[in-house]
């Protein structure tokens, strides 16, 4: 088991793509970001490497999937900010500021696999985008449209009834 601020740093680095946009957005400055990534990585036995431009985890990560669940439930429970990945909306009067007890962000990678891959791994808890640009739901994603709005709010259909994602929900609904 890893501590939030180690796991933080770790998956803030896949989802961001930049130890500057970590070290903000977690309030951590960069050289902790570097050395908490890398204590987390020798846990759970992998590395951080950049792969085609983007960092990525490199070997075996079950244990490292194990432990996002436990961390996702503690952010869940109210025990740490849930993320929010903004996509094109970062800048926004949408999330300025962000909703209560979300850290909202983008990476340098705005592509919707990278969010969704990001959501997968329960590195982000929740991901706007565009309408038109909604995944397919499966037996994991759910889309949930902002009625006044043109974009949507893609969850882990686990998720969909978690008090704190109806909250997201409804105030983005009513910003």
């Amino acid at each position: 088991m890893v501590s939030l601020d180690l796991l933080s740093s770790f998956d803030g680095m896949i989802w961001l793509q930049s130890g500057r946009k970590v070290g903000e957005l977690f309030e951590q400055h960069q050289t902790t970001i570097s050395r908490n990534q890398k204590k987390c990585a020798q846990v759970f036995g992998i590395k951080l490497q950049k792969v085609r431009n983007n960092w990525q985890p490199q070997g075996d990560s079950l244990l490292l999937q194990l432990e996002r669940r436990v961390h996702q439930v503690a952010r869940l429970q109210g025990n740490s900010y849930l993320r929010l990945d903004a996509n094109q909306w970062i800048g926004s009067t949408l999330l300025s500021p962000p909703p209560q007890g979300w850290l909202a962000s983008s990476a340098k990678n705005t592509t919707n696999p990278h969010s969704l891959e990001c959501l997968q791994h329960r590195i982000v808890d929740a991901y706007l985008c565009p309408l038109s640009d909604l995944p397919t739901e499966d037996q994991h994603l759910k889309n949930i449209k902002l009625n006044t709005k043109k974009i949507g709010i893609v969850i882990l259909k686990e998720h969909a009834k978690q008090e704190r994602i109806l909250n997201l929900v409804n105030t983005l609904e009513q910003t």
